[in-house]
């Protein structure tokens, strides 16, 4: 009797519509001109002395703003389907971060000023 013929498996591809969301990106992008502009805030006041004009803190505030903004937009694209979750994770904790950042400098430059 003859030896059964092996089966070859086949070789099969699973392709996936998995893409970056959106929201996910607009979210990292407002997170990196909040970091972009806490460095330059501090920057500017070490350069100055720490006497700054009061227009400065508006730019804190619109920042964390913005990172309001961007926490919302990587919880949205957190719950969307099918994409790479690494980008809106990475923006949720950077504007976690940078809002906390934001406000402990303006609490604290209120407090000790």
């Amino acid at each position: 009797m003859p030896k059964p013929k092996k089966i070859k498996k086949k070789k099969s591809f699973m392709f996936t519509t998995k893409h970056q969301s959106e929201n996910g990106i607009i979210s990292c992008v407002i997170g990196i001109v909040s970091l972009l502009a806490m460095i330059s805030c501090i920057a500017y006041a070490f350069a100055h002395g720490g006497d700054v004009p009061a227009k400065l803190g508006a730019v804190g505030m619109f920042a964390a703003l913005g990172d309001l903004i961007g926490i919302i937009a990587a919880i949205i694209s957190l719950r969307e389907r099918d994409i790479f979750i690494w980008v809106p994770r990475i923006a949720l904790i950077a504007n976690i971060v940078l809002l906390l950042l934001w406000t402990s400098m303006v609490l604290f430059g209120t407090l000790f000023a």
